[in-house]
């Protein structure tokens, strides 16, 4: 019989433990969700600003901070800022940052040859 109640509070608080650790972690995820996903083509890039202006098939254009630490992708490498051309296709996630919208990622879709 001890056995018994020594397996079933043992069970109990890993029960317990598991579902306090998947709360915490949803609630860390869900701070870190990106809030901006855009698909289109790059209109101005402004390397000293660390904006860059993209326009999707819904508007004619919106500027985005890119944060310092951002990831820029081109083919599965990582660029600067500054290695991107005006005429790019680029899927980019962010986010609102003290009443702005940063970008996080940058991924080059489609680079015209020159």
């Amino acid at each position: 019989m001890r056995l018994v109640r020594r397996a079933f509070l043992v069970a109990t608080s890993l029960l317990l433990t598991l579902t306090w650790a998947h709360g915490a972690l949803a609630q860390a995820r869900e701070k870190e969700k990106a809030n901006i996903a855009v698909t289109g083509d790059i209109k101005a890039i402004d390397v000293e600003k660390r904006t860059i202006t993209i326009q999707s098939t819904h508007d004619e254009g919106v500027t985005y901070d890119v944060e310092s630490v951002a990831t820029i992708m081109k083919g599965g490498q990582k660029i600067g800022l500054g290695d991107l051309k005006v005429g790019w296709n680029v899927v980019v996630n962010g986010h609102d940052l003290r009443g702005k919208q940063t970008l996080t990622l940058i991924q080059v879709t489609k680079a015209p040859m020159p």
